[in-house]
């Protein structure tokens, strides 16, 4: 009788190589069979999930936006206004090693996506979706008395993701002026300035 594999906990466990070869040796250290080694398999057992480095790439960087997603939905849960904003922004912030593992990911990922249309349109489609998750809660502030500045929200929302963004690079770069204490505080600054 054939082995019946899950594919899906396949590709999640090669996902899971990506970002362990990633902490360890950085994107340029990536290839297709220390990738194939890290998890397990001969280098010809990842063609039928992966064509090529890239499509890991991609994957791994899902992975990371599918994470902090679903991390936030969980600390968010019914809050609204500026205390969800608060915590979907946490989520994203490189505030602990997990978080500090997915800036890794994401960093590198930056990288490629420089020069690569498709992983540009991921990239984009993330920054989106978290655009309009931190409008909504900026609208539910306004509403709510808790934002009064007459900046539009949108505006807002970009200064947010350009925040979110230079920590996730600091963090990386700068650690020791990049504390998880000091990009709370610069956070919180920011939203105080609304």
């Amino acid at each position: 009788m054939p082995k019946i594999v899950d594919h899906d906990a396949r590709r999640r466990e090669i996902v899971a190589a990506v970002w362990a070869l990633i902490a360890r040796s950085g994107l340029d250290g990536v290839t297709m069979r220390d990738l194939a080694a890290e998890a397990g398999y001969s280098n010809g057992a990842l063609a039928p999930y992966f064509r090529d480095k890239d499509e890991i790439l991609r994957a791994a960087f899902q992975y990371a936006v599918e994470c902090t997603d679903a991390r936030a939905r969980q600390a968010i849960g019914d809050a609204t206004g500026l205390v969800a904003l608060r915590r979907l922004c946490h989520e994203i912030m490189p505030l602990d090693e997990t978080r500090l593992l997915e800036a890794r990911v994401v960093v590198a990922f930056w990288g490629r996506a420089l020069h690569d249309p498709r992983m540009a349109a991921v990239h984009a489609s993330a920054l989106d979706e978290w655009r309009q998750r931190m409008t909504g809660c900026l609208a539910q502030a306004r509403a709510a008395g808790e934002v009064a500045g007459g900046v539009p929200d949108e505006q807002s929302a970009d200064t947010l993701l350009a925040a979110l963004a230079g920590f996730q690079v600091n963090a990386l770069l700068i650690p020791h002026a990049t504390t998880p204490a000091r990009q709370r505080a610069a956070l919180e600054g920011l939203l105080a300035s609304l």
